[in-house]
């Protein structure tokens, strides 16, 4: 089986990318650059190429069209949101095999390329059969799940953000008294709650949520930078989802909301 080469700047830290991807299948990437894009595609087996439109600057992807142009050869897909795709979507006269719109799980996204990467590998079709089947298609399975987040830490807000933008829509909010208002107008599919936080705290504000009918079945991760027996034992009285040390890193928390999902 041929390499996926990505290309651009993929919504995940390349820990977790080669954690999850290399178990599906081979990959190398390289930034938006041209020349680095064709002397990979010299020195490698590459059977496809994904663009990942997010963060490429908009005065690039003109350029960007052009080089998808000049690269017959590989097949690629193009994934990002919804209005980027739409510019590509019928202007270009690239050979784009696919479209896959963001935010999706990530889970979906690696499960939608092995999918393409093995109908491109199959000795018995034809790559013209491939482009008939396939191509100017947008992948758009469900909405993107929507994550609130609450911290009275802007530092632990800005990295928890930074890490789920690109496959989740992300609210943040300060306290939980925020959240309570928040959630007076918008019902997440999960709440990241911070159990230590100064007047309202984590443990206050779902035993706030869980007394309103309306929102006592939001989903609720508890997170804490604290390992202390009896905040576990009153955390778990209330019946959150799941109950994270922060110390257990980013990483940790990427794969238990996924799996959560």
């Amino acid at each position: 089986m041929g390499k996926v080469l990505f290309m651009g700047k993929v919504p995940i830290s390349n820990k977790h990318l080669d954690k999850k991807v290399r178990k599906s299948f081979d990959y190398v990437f390289v930034d938006f650059d041209e020349e680095k894009l064709k002397h990979e595609l010299e020195v490698q087996d590459i059977s496809l190429i994904v663009v990942y439109l997010t963060g490429i600057p908009q005065e690039s992807k003109g350029e960007l069209a052009r080089i998808l142009h000049d690269i017959s050869t590989v097949p690629f897909i193009l994934t990002g949101i919804r209005d980027d795709l739409h510019k590509y979507f019928g202007r270009t006269e690239a050979r784009v095999l696919r479209y896959i719109k963001t935010p999706l799980l990530f889970s979906e996204f690696i499960s939608e390329i092995k999918r393409i990467l093995n109908k491109v590998d199959q000795q018995n079709i034809d790559i013209e059969q491939l482009y008939e089947m396939e191509s100017k298609v947008i992948v758009e399975k469900t909405e993107p799940k929507h994550i609130l987040i609450v911290d009275d830490d802007p530092v632990v807000l800005r990295s928890i953000s930074n890490m789920l933008k690109g496959l989740f829509k992300v609210s943040v909010v300060t306290s939980g008294y925020a959240a309570l208002t928040f959630l007076d107008n918008e019902k997440p599919d999960l709440i990241l709650l911070d159990y230590q936080m100064p007047v309202c705290d984590g443990l206050q504000t779902l035993k706030m949520m869980r007394s309103q009918e309306a929102l006592k079945d939001i989903p609720v991760f508890f997170l804490t930078g604290v390992n202390d027996s009896q905040m576990v034992k009153d955390a778990i009285s209330l019946h959150p989802q799941d109950y994270i040390l922060k110390s257990a890193g980013m990483e940790h928390l990427l794969e238990k909301i996924e799996h959560y999902f």
